[in-house]
């Protein structure tokens, strides 16, 4: 699924934008999908000294996100391994 109707669809699940929490999440996703949109202008408009260091940035912050990636994988396999019904009691 592209990303931008990944987070269209995050952004109208009510379990996300009734509570602050899932508020500041998308708020998050927001400014994501701001450089989704609009990477080729970012890329034409950063002024030169400021390449490098944030392209430094972004790999670091992609890292993060990765990691977090992971983890929501594994919560989602973890809880779905509890909601399966035990064989060891039949």
């Amino acid at each position: 699924m592209e990303l931008l109707a990944v987070f269209d669809a995050l952004r109208r699940d009510p379990s996300l934008r009734l509570n602050d929490a899932g508020r500041n999440v998308l708020r998050l996703l927001d400014a994501c999908a701001v450089v989704v949109r609009d990477r080729g202008r970012i890329l034409d408009t950063v002024p030169a000294h400021c390449r490098l260091p944030l392209a430094e940035l972004a790999e670091g912050y992609a890292g993060v996100w990765a990691v977090l990636a992971e983890e929501l994988r594994e919560r989602d396999l973890s809880e779905a391994d509890l909601s399966q019904p035990s064989s060891l009691g039949a």
